[in-house]
């Protein structure tokens, strides 16, 4: 057992490295927690840096801990075993996270062939010496590759500094790893498929990556044998948009069929749910579209987990995650009778809104540099800060202030690549309703309201979803328009 007695101060280091362990890094909290643990002025470090910083201070306490030793749990005595576990699981955590990084990015390049971890060897070197089992080294080493996909593919597909986009990126992660990472750890880890997501936005505002963040960052088994993961996250991720296919071969699409099942099918098929692992996830886009027929069996796939390929009768078990989008307001549809209540709760375990464009622009200005240096990077492999400015010098010359992006960051890509090539984009000369136009006049409070949901109305054409966005009731919402509307023909 430790004989080394110590302080206070100590104690409240580990415990908070213990805590960060746990904590979502998109959020205030682990910020605060990794600045107490780095210690000195941080305010203006980069994450990187940060990160470095939270690893030294890390190896020194436990280097006065452990003195001319090296750590072992099993020296430890119970009432702080939990403690300096975490804390030396976030250590190890920061050691190897550069080279996890590279790892992603060489798995990535190799696409769907899991490749070999360099560093196997060393990282299961650390967790023999430190006393843990190897089915525990097993798991954690598969939890390390999780955190740092799940990190790396959010920070990439939500990118952005205004409250939406921070609040965005600590939804995803608390998608993935939920809000108690104790509960997942312990009972939740390698069980998520039975936890489906529905992503809802307007056109263009990125719902993909956002799929794409989850469905890459599930948890994928280390083979110590082998010395690689059983599965490429390149392979994890399935994705179908159903607006692209006609009624008469969207089944087909999503469940597969036989050779013979119709004129035209010259051989089997895979779907989109036999071609997903266990390990991974199937992304249904535009799920708005789908016919009530197909609704049907999709909510037969997502109750019993079973499928059938079309022109077969043999029952396949589907064991991934199911990410479903769509840009329709679905409350409207339910109404309407033209989405299942039934599949809509079998879909709703989290339900998230991504953020438009204009959102994030009103939020903060500095959204519309920091997206097109993105775009930029992604296009061109280059975000030199001087092109950067002229190409949003360009952009803005280009678009009235208040311009309300109807095309989100599709539209805005699409502007940058015209503004790189012809100097000029011009943009579709689209009403936003979402801003009420004050004017001159002062007007009541009620005024104001009542020309906000009119407005709103013209845009979406339902109280509902009015009343969603102002959080009024909706008989409130009702009374507004019908008072608008009144004057408007007086």
């Amino acid at each position: 057992m430790f004989t080394i007695e110590f302080d206070n101060t100590q104690r409240e280091f580990f415990r908070n490295a213990a805590t960060a362990a746990f904590a979502n890094p998109f959020s205030p909290e682990r910020d605060a927690l990794d600045a107490s643990l780095a210690g000195g002025d941080v305010g203006t470090l980069a994450r990187d840096e940060l990160d470095r910083r939270v690893a030294e201070a890390l190896g020194e306490r436990f280097d006065e801990l452990v003195g001319d030793g090296a750590f072992d749990l099993r020296r430890c005595e119970a009432p702080d075993r939990e403690m300096f576990e975490l804390a030396w699981l976030y250590y190890q955590f920061h050691l190897f996270q550069d080279a996890f990084d590279a790892f992603i990015l060489a798995q990535e390049r190799a696409g769907d062939t899991p490749i070999e971890l360099p560093f196997a060897e060393q990282l299961l070197e650390h967790f023999t010496k430190a006393g843990f089992t190897q089915v525990q080294a097993d798991q954690y080493i598969a939890l390390f590759y999780q955190l740092r996909r799940g990190f790396y593919f959010i920070s990439r597909g939500a990118s952005g500094a205004c409250p939406s986009m921070v609040n965005l990126r600590m939804r995803l992660w608390t998608n993935i790893f939920t809000f108690h990472p104790r509960w997942y750890l312990d009972y939740l880890c390698g069980r998520m498929d039975d936890f489906s997501t529905l992503l809802l936005g307007e056109t263009g505002v990125g719902k993909s990556l956002s799929a794409y963040a989850i469905g890459c960052s599930g948890n994928i088994p280390f083979d110590r044998k082998q010395r690689c993961f059983k599965e490429s996250f390149t392979r994890s991720f399935q994705t179908v948009n159903l607006s692209q296919f006609p009624a008469n071969l969207l089944e087909s699409e999503l469940f597969g069929h036989k050779k013979g099942a119709f004129t035209g099918a010259v051989e089997n098929h895979a779907g989109l749910f036999e071609r997903c692992s266990g390990h991974g996830a199937v992304f249904i886009d535009e799920i708005g579209d789908v016919d009530l027929p197909t609704q049907v069996k999709l909510l037969t796939v997502l109750q019993e987990r079973v499928f059938s390929p079309v022109g077969s009768h043999q029952r396949q078990r589907f064991e991934g995650r199911v990410i479903a989008a769509t840009n329709q307001d679905i409350s409207a549809l339910r109404a309407r009778g033209e989405f299942r209540d039934d599949l809509y709760y079998r879909l709703c375990s989290d339900v998230i809104t991504i953020p438009s464009l204009r959102q994030r622009i009103r939020e903060d200005q500095r959204e519309l540099r920091m997206l097109v240096a993105a775009l930029l990077r992604r296009m061109l492999n280059n975000d030199e800060s001087g092109f950067v400015d002229q190409v949003v010098a360009r952009v803005c010359d280009c678009v009235p202030n208040d311009y309300a992006w109807p095309g989100n960051v599709r539209e805005l890509e699409q502007a940058v690549r015209r503004v790189c090539l012809t100097g000029d984009y011009t943009p579709e000369v689209v009403e936003d309703h979402s801003t009420v136009n004050i004017g001159q006049a002062a007007k009541t409070a009620q005024q104001v309201l009542q020309e906000y949901c009119h407005g709103l109305y013209t845009l979406h054409g339902n109280y509902a979803t009015i009343a969603r966005i102002t959080e009024l009731d909706r008989r409130t919402v009702k009374k507004y328009i019908q008072l608008a509307e009144s004057q408007v023909e007086e």
